[in-house]
């Protein structure tokens, strides 16, 4: 049984090196190295990064830097590989991370219309007064290029990078590891990222993240800059980040792109607007699965998930978001842009907060912003909050569908509100007005095996205890996903259990 959080993930991927490798290998040793040397052997390594950026390098070139030393300044190298034979930069020798100290330049590590690359084993940071200027620790900026392919940054730790709380792809941003499709002459893309078991904090505006200043399409958003070229293949998995100064993982612009089994923990710590833990924006048909996210901030307001502007058939599934001092998730599109299609399923929510804003309500799950969300559907979730006063709440009159969730409240009462929306085969605990429209309403304790247990654990506590009023409770659901949180097959020839455990009943 998986428990479908990040505390399993995907198998390790290969690595650079593990076939002949035809290229060049190139040193680094920023505290004992010669930049007059060959730098082609641990013995005649260089001493600085301005030398390694004087060269331009071929595929399957290499770039070792020494473990247990620190260069400061900026690396940017030149040259392209390709998928079969990348340029790699990495560590040679024993002891701690080889450190890059960007000292408050515009990135740290710069890629600049290049493609090909694989970065790895490295700790990249980019101190400076926070003062609002824009930086970022690994940055790829792709201008007027073309589509660039074959970008992997896996097992490096990015932190203390302050910078700017800047969203719009049309400006400066900053970023732990951020890709950004620029300019308005030629097409500009990425196909294949790959950006794996990374440790990422003290990072401000997106700790993971593409950005892309060629979005426009009709009708899901039109007022973008350029034409719209998608970012494909791309896949961000197995990351840890943590003190995220806004948003810990976006993806704008991505075609059947896939996030999973991420940890982040703190967001939206020092922003300026809202910002969200996970979310894809102007993307078509997303995955967020298997991810976990706690410590969101209260104010300016965090979310831990959000079907943001401009998607189309988006899925959050597995996910489990808990102790977030903000809502679990927002549903929100703006003026000048669609979003059609949100399929949220089998996730926890616990002890997620809603908040008040003067005398505006965000409750737990939120339906609203400018203009609807049209086509979302809701089922098998458990929204689990003894704190939060309002668990549902919704804007607009286009309804959302709403099947076979638990929602349990506070024990003196918490509200859904919403006289639009299809309900049917919910369980309510501590609900004070059930939906009218819920035909099939279950009420009472759903016999969790231990509710509200905190950190990562917590998600085992909604499993269900023999004689739970959720058993078999539910209804069917075309097209259901196959199996539930924990790994159990969802049946579809017979009536489910209501909420995110469809397995056998548990005894503890």
């Amino acid at each position: 049984m998986s428990v479908g959080i990040a505390s399993v993930v995907p198998g390790a991927s290969a690595q650079a090196g593990s076939q002949a490798s035809s290229g060049k290998k190139y040193y680094l040793d920023c505290g004992a190295g010669d930049d007059s040397a060959t730098g082609t052997s641990a013995g005649t390594a260089w001493r600085t990064l301005a030398r390694v950026n004087t060269v331009t390098f071929q595929p399957d070139d290499s770039i070792l830097l020494r473990r247990g030393s620190t260069c400061n300044g900026v690396l940017q190298p030149q040259g392209s590989g390709t998928a079969g034979k990348p340029i790699t930069v990495s560590a040679y020798g024993s002891g701690a991370r080889p450190a890059i100290v960007g000292g408050g330049a515009r990135a740290a590590v710069f890629l600049r219309n290049v493609q090909g690359w694989e970065i790895r084993n490295l700790d990249v940071s980019n101190p400076g007064a926070a003062d609002g200027t824009p930086r970022t620790g690994i940055y790829v900026l792709l201008e007027n290029y073309g589509t660039g392919k074959h970008y992997v940054v896996e097992d490096v730790k990015v932190h203390d990078v302050p910078g700017c709380d800047c969203l719009q792809p049309e400006l400066e941003n900053s970023g732990g590891i951020l890709f950004k499709a620029a300019g308005s002459g030629t097409p500009t893309g990425f196909d294949e990222i790959r950006v794996s078991r990374n440790v990422v904090s003290g990072v401000d505006n997106i700790g993971i993240g593409t950005l892309s200043q060629w979005s426009r399409r009709t009708p899901l958003y039109p007022s973008g800059s350029n034409s719209f070229v998608p970012i494909t293949n791309v896949h961000i998995f197995a990351n840890k980040l943590s003190d995220m100064g806004g948003d810990g993982i976006l993806v704008q612009n991505g075609v059947d792109s896939l996030t999973e089994f991420n940890i982040v923990n703190g967001f939206g710590r020092r922003a300026t607007a809202s910002h969200a833990a996970i979310l894809a924006f102007n993307s078509d048909r997303p995955v967020i699965q298997h991810n976990e996210v706690t410590g969101g901030a209260a104010f300016p307001p965090s979310f831990a998930f959000s079907v943001d502007a401009a998607n189309s058939d988006i899925v959050y599934q597995y996910n489990y978001s808990h102790d977030n001092n903000g809502p679990f998730m927002l549903l929100c599109a703006f003026t000048g842009t669609n979003t059609d299609g949100a399929t949220i399923r089998y996730n926890v929510s616990q002890n997620d907060k809603d908040l008040l804003l003067g005398t505006f309500q965000i409750p737990v799950i939120a339906n609203g912003c400018d203009v609807p969300v049209t086509d979302v559907k809701i089922y098998n979730n458990v929204v689990h909050s003894t704190s939060a006063t309002a668990l549902v709440g919704t804007l607009h009159p286009t309804p959302m569908t709403v099947k076979n969730n638990i929602f349990v409240g506070r024990p003196e009462g918490s509200t859904i509100v919403d006289t639009v929306g299809v309900y049917d085969h919910n369980l309510y605990r501590n609900i004070t007005s059930v939906q009218p429209g819920d035909a099939h309403a279950v009420t009472g304790d759903p016999l969790f095996t231990r509710p509200g247990a905190s950190g990562t654990a917590g998600v085992l506590g909604f499993r269900l205890k023999c004689g739970s009023p959720a058993i078999g409770a539910g209804t069917v659901i075309p097209d259901n996903g196959g199996h539930d949180l924990y790994g159990f097959r969802v049946p579809s020839d017979a009536a489910p259990n209501v909420g995110a455990y469809q397995g056998p009943c548990a005894s503890r």
